[in-house]
């Protein structure tokens, strides 16, 4: 909090500052079409200001600028770089025309007075946008896009490590990289997300309403990845290992996390190349369990290539191809499930993209095809039985899979402007994809002890057998952005989605609007509805396959009270659903999961360095796939159906607040209640399956938080120091108690964890050794306060320690360099 304390010395006497202006940049080529993905900075003589790209209008607008002298650098594939020096003057809107032509680089001097685009422009889907060159040097360090998302105020990472976006699970959203498809298509989870060091711009869209995306009911993260230049970088960060120090003396190496990034042209004004490479070795110290049999090691390398071709001053090509490895030993390591216990795991991921952007006398062309393959592998550490009890678990983990799954996809996406009426931005596209699945689950048995050692319980398992699934999957959709005056535009579109798997026709309306009721457009109201689906994932139809349980159940002396009980797994078909908008027949696994959201937003300039916005959220979502234990003609089985709900209701404040020398922090507070229905079919049927199926109920989901504070921000200083904190409070995550025999006891996630809060801070320096090399001196201090937060709870009632929280992260303080050059 003491970081903060600048900001509002900048903001106590607005009198005597001058007043900000804004600043807009519109790209055009020499025919007047307009240059989308361009790369803006606006820089003033000592610091970087901002950077940005620009939109598919070809326009970018950066606000809460002081007067005075920058320097607006553009860059785009297919151009020369533009370099103008700007003079902005108070009290007048602002604007750049840049005509991008081929030939030498231009530099000329201007001051510029014109009209500025109003607010209305842009769509109403705002996202909340993670800039890599802010996130990347937060004291969590992220390494990748995942590790990035949980500063985005609606994204939680939760005790299992699965992320929650907006109180709800990771596979109800949808990953996209450059406007393909990320995520798994067998477990509908996000894929392995790209090195930090290749991104531009990370966009977080809670329940966005236009038409063009799909395949969620709960938010699409959007990476864009970074373009090369016409000049060569190269950056090279955490190039030393971190050593384990226990008593003063060395006992191994911690991690090496090194990351190297570096791109250029590899022909002049025609072909550019960025490539980010990062390998990393940790040795995670699980603090719940005694040093050395504590260490869940994870290895594994993570790169991404971009690579631009100009065809012309109106086309480019773009190619990527992405490639990740990675092997984790002790998976999921903690007090009660030691090292024995612990699976072994690895992921890998190839991932190619080739995309094609063309100018076409104003409108914009993207056809873009892509290719993912994704290989998971789980097995135990040896073949004992798995034997759990109320203290903890022994033996082997009993699950073991391997799994192959893949997807091809072809878009196509066409956007033009025209004038009735006002401005109409219209977008129509489509998706066609196809993806398939094959693997094979093994299961070994499990046995089920109370506290003194007495056999309660055994599960034992049919073989596996290998499946193997298929599915094409079309989309199409239309949007159109109405600008109907000054001070009001509507938004509207309509997408129809098929899977064939799912033989079901899923029909998504969406609308909404935007009002500037006010003079000088400092107050923005937005509101929207729409219908919103999820994609099936592959795993779904492969759960016949998966090996049967068979369930005996022991009193005293191992007398049998019940079984053996074998549970059949079977699919069920969805109800008829209520919503007019499916089409489906009634067959075994003819799901249509869905949502029925809308939201109310107020946004508000109340200074040139403060920006508020406040959204509510509310969504309704039914038909969701759960596993749940039931009575089907006569025998037990596990039923997969679609009976599935859940609610969420979300209040997000957030704020933007400017501090001097270019330093800009984050509030917000976020205000979730999350409830739905628990058995969603993923805790069963993903990578880490529990061995005991427990019964369904419509309680609080894992995600509910009812309260979370976040800040963070940076605060540059003379000298190149430069100061990082970032401030935490949340409500805790809910947890359910269990008996001796596994099952809840009582109504689950009824309980929590306590209150999280974290204090932590980056401390940098840049020590400029060269013309050419830069080292970055960096201190990171986490949970200054020494706060508790617990990592872990005695949840089961058999255990005498039950409800006794343990395991903590004390203060700590870790030092780091890079080289930039």
């Amino acid at each position: 909090m003491l970081a903060l304390s600048a900001a509002p010395d900048s903001l106590a006497q607005p009198e005597n500052r001058a007043q900000a202006v804004a600043l807009e940049v519109n790209t055009r080529n020499e025919q007047g079409a307009p240059v989308p993905g361009a790369k803006v900075s606006v820089r003033s003589p000592e610091f970087s200001i901002r950077d940005g790209e620009t939109g598919t209008a070809g326009d970018i607008r950066f606000t809460d600028l002081a007067p005075g002298s920058y320097q607006v650098g553009i860059t785009a594939p297919g151009f020369q770089e533009l370099t103008v020096d700007v003079t902005l003057v108070e009290g007048a809107p602002q604007r750049v025309d840049a005509i991008l032509a081929a030939g030498t680089i231009q530099k000329d001097s201007v001051t510029v007075v014109g009209a500025v685009d109003s607010p209305l422009d842009e769509s109403l889907s705002t996202p909340v946008a993670l800039d890599r060159t802010e996130v990347k040097n937060t004291p969590d360090r992220p390494a990748s896009v995942a590790d990035a998302l949980p500063l985005a105020p609606t994204i939680l990472r939760l005790p299992n490590g699965q992320l929650s976006l907006s109180g709800n699970a990771e596979q109800r959203s949808t990953l996209l990289v450059n406007s393909g498809t990320a995520t798994d298509p067998a477990t509908g989870q996000f894929g392995a997300s790209i090195p930090i060091d290749s991104v531009q711009t990370i966009n977080v869209l809670t329940s966005p309403f236009l038409a063009e995306y799909g395949g969620f009911t709960s938010s699409v993260v959007a990476v864009e990845t970074r373009r090369g230049g016409d000049a060569w970088h190269f950056e090279l960060n955490d190039p030393l290992p971190e050593f384990r120090f226990r008593s003063w003396h060395m006992v191994g190496m911690k991690s090496a996390t090194p990351r190297v990034n570096f791109g250029g042209p590899l022909l002049s004004s025609r072909l550019h190349l960025v490539e980010s490479v990062q390998y990393e070795m940790r040795s995670t110290e699980v603090i719940t369990l005694p040093f050395p049999d504590n260490q869940q090691r994870r290895e594994g390398i993570n790169s991404f290539t971009a690579l631009d071709y100009i065809v012309n001053s109106t086309n480019i090509l773009t190619a990527t191809l992405h490639i990740a490895n990675q092997h984790t030993r002790f998976a999921n390591l903690d007090a009660f499930n030691p090292e024995p216990v612990t699976p072994n795991s690895a992921n890998t991921t190839y991932a190619a993209a080739l995309s094609d952007r063309a100018s076409l006398g104003g409108a914009l062309l993207e056809s873009a095809l892509s290719a993912t393959s994704f290989h998971a592998a789980v097995w135990p550490q040896g073949t004992q039985d798995m034997i759990s009890n109320p203290g903890g678990n022994q033996g082997n983990y009993f699950s073991q899979q391997s799994r192959t799954a893949s997807r091809l996809e072809w878009r196509e996406a066409f956007g033009f402007t025209r004038n009735w009426l006002g401005v109409h931005n219209l977008k129509f596209g489509s998706t066609i994809a196809g993806s398939a699945e094959r693997g094979l689950v093994q299961d070994h048995p499990v046995n089920i002890l109370d506290a003194a050692g007495a056999l309660l319980e055994t599960i034992r398992f049919t073989p596996g057998l290998p499946f193997q699934r298929s599915d094409v999957e079309t989309a199409f959709f239309a949007q159109d952005h109405w600008v109907v005056g000054s001070r009001f535009a509507i938004e509207s579109g309509i997408r129809a989605e098929q899977q064939r798997i799912t033989d079901t026709i899923r029909i998504g309306p969406r609308a909404g609007f935007a009002w500037t009721p006010f003079g000088g457009q400092h107050t923005i109201v937005r509101a929207g509805a729409g219908v919103f689906y999820d994609r099936v994932p592959l795993n779904v139809y492969g759960f016949a396959a998966y090996p049967n349980q068979i369930v005996t159940s022991y009193g005293p002396g191992r007398q049998i009270l019940s079984g053996p009980t074998q549970f059949y797994n079977l699919t069920q078909a969805a109800a008829s659903s209520e919503l007019p908008f499916i089409q489906n027949e009634q067959q075994p696994g003819n799901f249509a999961p869905y949502s029925v959201n809308w939201n109310v937003q107020i946004e508000q300039i109340l200074l040139p360095t403060l920006r508020i916005r406040a959204n509510y959220l509310q969504s309704s979502s039914d038909g969701l796939i759960v596993l749940n234990p039931q009575l089907v003609q006569g025998s037990n089985a596990f039923v997969l159906n679609g009976n599935g709900s859940s609610q969420l209701k979300q209040l997000e404040v957030t704020a933007a607040v400017r501090a001097p020398h270019d330093g800009l922090f984050y509030f917000s507070y976020v205000r979730t209640h999350a409830t739905g229905s628990l058995n969603d079919f993923n805790n069963y049927l993903a990578n880490f399956p529990p061995a005991v199926i427990l019964p369904n109920y419509y309680t609080s989901l894992p995600g509910d938080v009812p309260n979370r504070f976040l800040a963070w921000g940076s605060l540059r200083f003379p000298s190149k120091v430069q100061l990082m904190p970032k401030v935490e409070y949340r409500t805790g995550f809910p947890y359910s108690s269990v008996d001796a025999r596994q099952q809840y006891a009582g109504l689950p996630n009824q309980s929590r964890f306590p209150s999280y809060l974290s204090v932590d801070a980056r401390l940098s320096k840049d020590v400029k050794v060269s013309d050419k090399y830069t080292l970055r001196f960096s201190i990171v201090g986490s949970n200054l306060t020494n706060h508790f937060n617990p990592i872990s709870v005695h949840a089961n009632t058999a255990d005498p320690l039950h409800g006794v929280f343990f395991g903590e992260y004390r203060r700590r303080y870790t030092a780091d360099f890079d080289v930039i050059f």
